[in-house]
This record gives structure tokens, sequence and C-alpha cells, in this order.
């Protein structure tokens, strides 16, 4: 019998890090790490019953602490891209804003930009966000106030 645990946890250790290999998520190397404490239990010609108890001990544990810990470790900072990095840059309008629109130039293209303020050529502006094919943008001096009312 004990030949025969050996062989199952040693199965349930390899099925459940194989499953990790594609789903990368830490859920199933919980199961691995209880089937690992099982195998070794196994091995020394402890109870069936308190390999299973243990391997499921083991893993509520696993799942609860060590989890959440190596996710947290592991997870990778997000890089913003295409226009996500554009937001909270500054940019000189290419003309006056006239009825709320006008436009502006990043990395060598030409964006329509949307703001409700009167500004004329070359004021300088922030991008906020994008709605459509257009960056909202806010004059710079509201820009600053707005943050210095929020850090008041």
């Amino acid at each position: 019998m004990t030949t025969t645990m050996i062989v199952i946890w040693a199965a349930v250790m390899a099925f459940t890090l194989l499953l990790e290999f594609f789903t990368v998520d830490f859920f199933a190397s919980c199961f691995s790490l209880g089937g690992l404490v099982a195998l070794i239990l196994a091995a020394c010609g402890a109870n069936i019953y308190w390999q299973v108890s243990i391997f499921f001990v083991v893993t509520a544990l696993a799942l609860c602490l060590a989890r959440p810990l190596l996710k947290r470790w592991l997870r990778k900072p997000t890089v913003p891209t295409n226009v996500d990095q554009n937001f909270g840059k500054k940019a000189r309008l290419l003309a006056d804003v006239i009825d709320g629109e006008s436009s502006i130039k990043i990395n060598d293209v030409v964006w329509k930009v949307s703001c409700n303020a009167k500004l004329k050529q070359n004021d300088e502006v922030m991008i906020e966000r994008v709605e459509g094919n257009k960056m909202i943008v806010q004059p710079v001096a509201n820009t600053t106030k707005k943050q210095e009312v929020n850090q008041k």
C-alpha cells in the first residue's frame, strides 16, 4: 500500500505541476505542495487518512497564505502603451480653440483635442484622457490649480 500511495501522490504532484505550467496562476501549485507533504508522509508509512487530511490542510494553507504572496511578489508592473503613455503629458496647441476643438502634435502624430477653455495657438495643455479619436485636454494653468486644491 505504501508504494501505491507514493505513486499516487507523485502522480498528483506531476499532474498539478503540469496544470500550473499552463495556467500560471499559482492555484495548481498549491495542490502540488500538498501532494509533496502527503508523499513524504506516505514514504514514512503514515496512514492513508493522515495523508489525505494533511494533503487538504497543506493545500488550504498554501492557497490562503502562499498564493497571495507569490502573486504579489511576481506581479509585473504594467507599462503604458500606445495612447496610454500620453496621459499627463503636456503639449502645445497647433491652432486656436474653436467650438471647443483644436489639435496638438505628439510624437509626430497630430491629434484632435477637445477643450472647454478658450485657448490660443501655442498655449500649453495637459492630456487627461481619450474619448474616441479625440484627446481631452485642460490648460496647464487650470491643472496646477486643481492639484493645489486637491493638496489642501
